[in-house]
């Protein structure tokens, strides 16, 4: 063991430089690889804590026509598929989503998220309890809250009986506790709400309301099939047949998606993570490792020349070729051992900096006790592998020869070197190219024409209980300088993916759009523009102004009359706008905007502050000044200032994660790579001393023998490229696929991964080189 340490201590000392290079590519190399890991456990196990998981499906229906798949379902189809087959063990009829409200404990308030269903909806979950039961959601203005909730709200988990309330300001409504559940993981379907009931008889006998999803749970998956056959059959014969239009495709009907799969599911969430973003990271953190190893392997290799003699003159010593290996295997595990433990640490420092928005995961190291034994097994493994062809190589010249001082390249250990390193500038490659794509996308989504200028506008939300003094919050905001204009509508803008749908008509006169509740004043303030028709203006009510989309759609829509026979009239279209992301092509979607008048009264709960802002106006002073004027309206209430940017950054946070993510691991491959090459010119400029010296002396200058070889990975930089751009395409356009409207793939993006690369790589062998070729050749030939 004394040998080992005083080796590798020599080793370190003698090539410092080289040592600490390969030290740290190894430790990013483990801290990346872990960070990914934690991604990809995130994503694999998402839905998999509940107990009953791989017998818990949601259920998805084809409504045909525009709006094919969805999970929005009316309560008695929910009620009927549950009652179609003995093996369905328990149904969840649910609201769609869950939902931040303000509850108040003991004066105190607290934003939590809210979630909501009919009657034990939790049953199907199966949740680990605390105290209670679910069942407790049975009874009316019952709850179920999380066991940090519980703590948080009453510092303890014993909390059956206690009383909550829940937007005390506006409703005053009373909850009491009727059961504690341990906390839920994050990656999972429900997440930590307060779970309340709807009405019993909320929609009962609805069929026109379809707004709740379904879950079921199963006796056994292996019942799935004969459950789909008797629930088409109870469909058949029980949905009224005024819901029926005789043309139904029964076979393609329904569908059940198993709870393991909903998270990559596009149906009702367009940006559902996908499965292939998560095998695609896997193969990063494997291509990241096997950098490593590469790496290490040739800085192993480069030090041959500088150990051949120590290693040689101990086999003349007596020392066996055995024990020799052995002792360059385990320096070769200690090295890979201490960059993992150095990664460790480099963990521990970031985990609370913008290291921990990369994913979506805990980077606490205490949270995947799993993840570190297994890495620090594949150091051990790494070491052994990356540590056996140097350890072989070093160990097999003849002590005569080489104490003589005659050895040299071997053709098969110059090819191996070789395909090492392509093997790193291959994955460079592909990686930088598919950012670069990924990168154009996100450039056209932040810049391409919305039909609005979202660069003026600011966005707040009126808390619940001031809605009822909306006019009076406009006109003291409105007050404030700098500010040209405020409207309120229900939706942001460019927010999501869904809206509210509506469908009017019937037969060929029938119309399905999205409807975007807003004031008279919306359009005025975005500065969306009337083509046709005129505009809102005070007093108006249940009026329609469509998109021209719409209007090229239905071309019997006509300004001053309705719609479709018997509903409301239309006074005007206005230019098409990007209302939704990109994953929709809404610049052709039917869409109308609409004032709530006499007749939706009751659903009027407009809250979404539209603020215009003067060109110039610096955004984040104004929100200051925004938030001031706020506090004094409504004193420790908070309205959510923000910018458009923010609320579509927020949109396509998945697709910007996973850009950075690649975009990091992109770096930190071009940083192994290069170390790699370092290893390798170090190696080849040892062993052409003696060439180089003579070179000189025959009159080349040192940019001659800079160019012999620089030349040679020139050629390798252009073959790799050549293999590695199809596979950076392939990439980028798979994920560009989860966009209905994407950017066209530039010719510049592959241009300058190869420059950038070629750069790196050139400017590294030149350092590395300059010594040697501007050394004395009497002295590299008198060393050699």
């Amino acid at each position: 063991m004394n040998t080992l340490f005083r080796n590798f201590s020599h080793t370190f000392r003698r090539f410092f430089t080289a040592s600490v290079l390969n030290l740290l590519g190894l430790s990013i190399a483990f801290a990346a690889c872990f960070v990914i890991l934690t991604q990809v456990d995130y994503d694999y196990n998402y839905n998999k804590a509940y107990p009953a998981h791989d017998r818990i499906y949601r259920v998805e229906v084809n409504a045909g026509g525009d709006y094919g798949w969805q999970i929005w379902l009316a309560r008695p189809f929910c009620e009927l598929v549950g009652a179609a087959s003995p093996h369905i063990q328990a149904i969840s009829v649910t609201s769609l989503s869950n939902y931040s409200s303000d509850f108040e404990v003991d004066e105190h308030i607290y934003s939590e998220p809210e979630f909501t269903g009919f009657g034990d909806y939790l049953e199907v979950f199966q949740p680990t309890m605390v105290c209670g039961t679910t069942a407790s959601l049975n009874e009316p203005g019952q709850v179920l809250i999380s066991a940090s909730m519980a703590r948080r709200f009453f510092g303890t988990t014993d909390a059956i009986g206690k009383t909550i309330y829940i937007d005390r300001k506006s409703r005053n409504q009373p909850l009491v506790v009727g059961g504690v559940y341990q906390d839920m993981p994050e990656n999972s379907q429900l997440g930590n709400c307060v779970f309340s009931s709807f009405r019993s008889d909320l929609n009962k006998d609805s069929w026109t309301n379809w707004n709740y999803a379904l879950y079921i749970r199963l006796d056994n998956p292996a019942s799935l099939a004969d459950v789909e056959r008797s629930v088409i059959e109870s469909c058949k014969q029980n949905i009224p047949r005024d819901r029926i239009s005789g043309e139904e495709d029964w076979e393609n009907f329904i569908h059940f998606t198993p709870l393991d799969e909903v998270h990559y599911s596009t149906v009702g969430n367009k940006a559902a993570t996908s499965k292939a973003a998560v095998y695609l990271l896997l193969c990063v953190s494997v291509l990241i490792l096997l950098t490593a190893a590469v790496n290490y392997m040739n800085f192993s290799l480069a030090e041959t020349p500088m150990r051949l003699r120590s290693i040689n003159t101990q086999k003349v010593l007596g020392a066996s070729t055995f024990s020799l290996r052995m002792y360059l295997l385990l320096e070769s595990v200690w090295v890979c051992v201490c960059g993992f433990l150095l990664s460790l640490l480099w963990l521990y420092l970031l985990k609370d900096t913008s290291l921990s928005t990369l994913v979506a995961s805990n980077l606490s190291l205490m949270s995947h006790p799993g993840l570190v034994m297994a890495l620090g097994g594949i150091a051990v493994c790494m070491g052994l592998l990356a540590g056996a062809y140097p350890s072989y190589y070093v160990t097999s010249f003849p002590p005569a020869l080489v104490l003589k001082g005659s050895f040299g390249l071997s053709p098969k250990g110059k090819m191996l070197r070789t395909f090492l390193v392509c093997f790193q500038f291959f994955v460079s490659f592909m990686l930088i190219i598919s950012v670069g794509i990924m990168y154009l996308q996100s450039h056209y989504i932040q810049n391409s024409d919305y039909g609005y200028d979202k660069s003026v506008v600011l966005v707040g939300e009126i808390p619940d209980e001031l809605l009822n003094r909306r006019e009076a919050i406009v006109s003291e905001l409105s007050g404030i300088s700098g500010i040209e204009g405020i409207s309120i509508s229900q939706f942001v803008l460019n927010s999501s993916d869904n809206y509210m749908s509506w469908g009017r008509g019937s037969g060929e006169r029938a119309i399905n759009m999205v409807c975007f509740p807003v004031d008279y004043r919306y359009l005025s303030v975005m500065g969306i523009k009337i083509t046709e028709g005129r505009d809102f203006k005070p007093g108006d009510g249940d009026v329609y102004i469509f998109n021209e989309a719409a209007h090229k759609k239905y071309p019997w829509m006509r300004v001053d009359e309705p719609a479709v026979p018997e509903d409301y009239p239309v006074i005007g279209f206005c230019e098409n706008i990007r209302f939704s992301s990109f994953r929709n092509n809404d610049a052709v979607e039917p869409m109308a905007f609409f004032i709530y008048g006499k007749d939706y009264a009751v659903w009027d709960a407009n809250s979404i502050l539209n603020i215009r802002v003067a060109s110039g106006v610096d955004k984040v002073d104004m929100i200051h000044r925004l938030t001031e004027a706020a506090e004094k309206i409504a004193p420790g209430r908070d309205f959510k200032f923000r910018f458009m940017d923010e609320v579509i950054d927020q949109n396509y946070h998945r697709e910007l994660r996973f850009t950075r993510q690649i975009l990091l691991f992109s770096l930190i491959a071009i940083v192994l790579s290069m170390i790699g090459v370092f290893g390798l010119t170090l190696f080849e400029s040892e062993y052409r001393r003696k060439e180089i010296g003579i070179r000189k002396i025959m009159g080349s200058s040192t940019t001659e023998i800079l160019y012999m070889f620089t030349k040679r990975y020139f050629v390798m930089l252009v073959v790799c490229f050549v293999l590695a751009a199809p596979f950076g395409w392939w990439i980028g356009h798979d994920w560009l696929e989860s966009f209905s409207d994407k950017t066209p793939i530039r010719a510049w993006v592959f241009v300058a991964s190869f420059l950038l690369v070629s750069l790196i790589t050139v400017l590294t062998v030149t350092f590395q080189c300059w010594k040697n070729a501007n050394e004395n050749p009497v002295r590299s030939i008198k060393t050699e």
